[in-house]
């Protein structure tokens, strides 16, 4: 599917790829590193307001975040093709183990920044390499339903850890709850270290002259960038603000908006695979194309909902969209890589995906504080259908035949 692709890969790329039983260790790492994603997204702009933090700061923790990961995304992707994968998959565990501690200590603004910069460099390194590690193991038909299956066991950790987190919630204040259950977190990366160290396997071996094979990007790729960038904003313009918007609109408690949107994280934990096997069957357009309207058009009716019960339901078709446009897109990129460059593209495709999303969370709080409430998740939506239409576009069979 890429122009001028050498035909001939290294024996250890060879060697691998026929491998019978793909090594699948860091699935176990991953699900443990990833114990903390869901409890922080939900929890961090809460405890933030509740530290009379206002929208803009707390869009500027996400920013932080972002930023960090445009950062150093790209420079990771390079070394994971020049040194190999495998030990910047296991570094990775340690920074989340800092990250958490550091979360867990965190009383000021600036405790939390340095926090975030700390996870955003332990989630640039276990993203970049776990998705190159998975486009290394399998080929390209079996590929997004790998990709899937990152997700589904990555959002199951998350779900475990989030019970861990509620549970100190349902028992505790807010402020010891969030230093335990990150505390707890800490103690799930540092197992993730471990286990990493003992059975994770390099996936490609580095080859001492990379320059044999020289780096082409697919013109394809530039097109998944666009769509990247978009998509990446548009999620960012909301992800700080939609709690807080939901939290003072109904007039509910932190356990409430849980429950309410428990159904969502079910969906990521199942889904995922499911949808990354018909983008291997079907083509990976249609499925990118059809998951972001599914969350285009919730995300722009959000607000408008009379009842934390519609919310809640509509939620569930937001997380089912990009349930199923994410594997696809993942599998998208890895099919128009060259194998001995994946790590430098998924750097890349990180990093653009980062730009977006550090704009996001700042422009999203400025409109939450000076423009409307309703306002963020308006242009979420029409920015959303846009990616949609140039995905249908650029990237339906037939025209991702004739290009490629």
């Amino acid at each position: 599917m890429v122009a001028d692709r050498p035909s001939v890969l290294s024996a250890c790329y060879k060697q691998q790829m026929s491998s019978s039983r793909p090594n699948t260790a860091y699935l176990t790492a991953l699900f443990l590193g990833s114990a903390p994603f869901i409890f922080l997204n939900f929890a961090l702009p809460i405890r933030a307001d509740d530290l009379d933090f206002s929208a803009t700061a707390i869009g500027g923790m996400y920013a932080v975040f972002t930023l960090t990961m445009l950062l150093v995304r790209p420079i990771i992707g390079i070394c994971v093709d020049r040194f190999g994968r495998r030990w910047f998959f296991t570094a990775a565990f340690a920074f989340y183990c800092v990250a958490m501690l550091a979360f867990s200590a965190g009383e000021t603004l600036v405790d939390f920044y340095v926090a975030r910069f700390v996870q955003g460099l332990g989630a640039s390194l276990m993203w970049v390499s776990v998705r190159t590690i998975v486009a290394d193991t399998f080929t390209s038909d079996l590929r997004g339903q790998a990709m899937g299956r990152v997700t589904v066991v990555s959002v199951r950790g998350s779900m475990i850890g989030a019970a861990l987190g509620f549970t100190l919630l349902g028992f505790l204040p807010m402020h010891q709850a969030w230093v335990f259950a990150f505390a707890g977190y800490a103690i799930l990366a540092a197992f993730g270290l471990l286990w990493s160290l003992l059975r994770v396997r390099e996936s490609l071996q580095p080859t001492n002259q990379p320059q044999a094979v020289a780096f082409q990007r697919a013109p394809q790729l530039y097109r998944v960038y666009v769509i990247v960038l978009l998509t990446a904003f548009a999620s960012a313009l909301i992800e700080p603000i939609y709690l807080i918007f939901l939290k003072q609109k109904f007039s509910v408690g932190v356990h409430i908006l849980a429950f309410a949107f428990l159904p969502a994280g079910i969906v990521f934990a199942v889904v995922p695979q499911m949808a990354g096997r018909w983008s291997d069957r079907y083509g990976r357009g249609y499925l990118i194309a059809l998951g972001v309207m599914f969350a285009a058009v919730v995300s722009a009716a959000l607000p408008f909902w009379p009842s934390l019960l519609l919310v809640a339901a509509s939620y569930i078709l937001f997380a089912v969209g990009w349930a199923i446009a994410d594997p696809a897109l993942d599998a998208l990129v890895a099919d128009l890589a060259q194998p001995q460059h994946r790590g430098r593209v998924i750097g890349e495709l990180e990093a653009v995906a980062a730009v977006g999303a550090a704009a996001g969370p700042l422009i999203g709080g400025l409109l939450y504080d000076y423009v409307a409430p309703q306002a963020a998740f308006l242009i979420n939506g029409l920015i959303l259908l846009l990616a949609a239409g140039l995905a249908l576009l650029w990237f339906n069979p037939a025209a991702y035949a004739k290009n490629s």
